[in-house]
């Protein structure tokens, strides 16, 4: 009786039954005194109603098959990041299930979500050489670190840096997996954007327009751009992106040298992402 009436009590602090019923779940996981379940739910429940993501709330978050610690430290993963691991999952088992041995790099990893469910779903038939997660930021490396202790995957390293700078020269050549959800929404769409983006980092967000003014296309762009001497033969590379971007992305893969470029969609169908090869 008391948990139905904390559970009325929550629903109506969020305007979700279903909200409250996972905070009531969280809470029930740490806490076991029916006092401080409550106390803790409460508190909880007002952090949701004054508009911070259900993610942060919660402090963990499923990522297709993997349980992630979420918070302000790096952005939220969303359904559209996991429509782009299982795409690159399937072009590299298609086209490169016999190699050895894998060296990943995930750029601008957050918390870890894209390298770590890459190196899960790989590591029971593949030999995983390196699993790289480089991040600008050093709080998004901290969570992505806890992540991976929490799994307990092995031989993931971690790099500071933008871009290819967080990586050394010696690995060029030699990555047969790259992927990235760089920022990629543009500084002129802030405005309009949701209340609860804005607890989440502006830099795991935003991106400045691109050379050829596609709008916040310039992290997706400058990947593009340097990706190729990285990637070993027959390397996969993956990127989300902007809907309105994937159309220049391609473009730009096609003139780099990239083959074999294919458009990642989403759940709603719509373009996504994209995936190609080197092929030499």
């Amino acid at each position: 009786m008391a948990n139905d009436l904390l559970l009325e009590e929550l629903t109506e602090e969020t305007g979700s039954a279903q909200e409250a019923r996972w905070i009531l779940e969280a809470v029930a996981a740490r806490v076991t005194h029916d006092q401080e379940v409550a106390a803790m739910a409460r508190g909880l429940a007002a952090r949701r109603a004054a508009g911070e993501p259900l993610q942060y709330v919660l402090g963990s978050w499923q990522f297709r098959d993997l349980e992630l610690l979420v918070d302000e430290r790096a952005l939220i993963p969303r359904p559209e990041t996991e429509q782009i691991v299982e795409a690159v999952l399937q072009r590299w088992r298609a086209s490169s299930a016999t190699r050895s041995a894998l060296t990943i790099v995930d750029l601008g990893t957050g918390t870890g979500a894209i390298g770590l469910s890459l190196a899960s779903a790989l590591q029971e038939n593949t030999v995983l050489e390196r699993v790289i997660l480089s991040d600008l930021s050093r709080d998004a490396l901290e969570l992505a670190l806890e992540n991976t202790m929490k799994l307990g995957i092995e031989r993931v390293e971690f790099r500071l840096g933008s871009w290819f700078d967080a990586l050394e020269p010696a690995l060029k050549g030699k990555i047969d997996l790259l992927v990235s959800n760089p920022p990629y929404v543009a500084v002129s769409e802030r405005p309009g954007l949701a209340t609860e983006l804005f607890y989440e980092p502006d830099e795991a967000l935003f991106s400045l327009d691109a050379k050829d003014g596609t709008p916040g296309f310039r992290d997706v762009a400058t990947i593009l751009s340097e990706v190729g001497p990285w990637l070993s033969p027959g390397g996969v590379v993956g990127i989300e992106m902007g809907e309105g971007q994937v159309e220049p992305a391609v473009a730009l893969a096609s003139a780099v040298g990239l083959e074999d470029v294919e458009v990642i969609y989403d759940l709603a169908e719509k373009p996504r992402g994209l995936s190609a090869v080197k092929n030499s």
